[in-house]
């Protein structure tokens, strides 16, 4: 069954020199749940307003990693492997390796759009 929208969580991991690479985390999906009746005159506007506010992100931005360092221990037992591989994978398919001294920053982050 398909679905309206999805809700992904992601890493962005942010090099010094402007370029990143996006982890996918998670993937749910979200349906809309409008309940004004199509036949009222505001429906199209409201309807509108609505899908902007179920698409915009509830989570605000986490920073995991920064200044050479993770927030905590925690964030850096649940995450420190997965960034290692996407490193190692990184690399192997580019010209310009990158290694943990690269990385400025890594950004825990919510995004949601709509299903094509």
């Amino acid at each position: 069954m398909g679905c309206d929208y999805y809700i992904c969580k992601d890493l962005e991991i942010k090099f010094q020199y402007m370029d990143y690479i996006i982890v996918q985390l998670e993937r749910d999906s979200g349906y809309y749940n409008f309940s004004l009746d199509e036949d009222d005159p505001d429906y199209d506007i409201k309807y509108k307003e609505y899908v902007e506010e179920t698409l915009e992100p509830n989570m605000k931005p986490i920073i995991i990693y920064e200044d050479n360092e993770f927030k905590s221990n925690k964030l850096e037992k649940k995450y420190k492997a997965l960034i290692e591989e996407e490193l190692k994978s990184y690399n192997k398919n580019s010209e310009i390796k990158k290694e943990w001294k690269d990385i400025r920053e890594i950004v825990k982050r919510e995004s949601r759009y709509e299903r094509d």
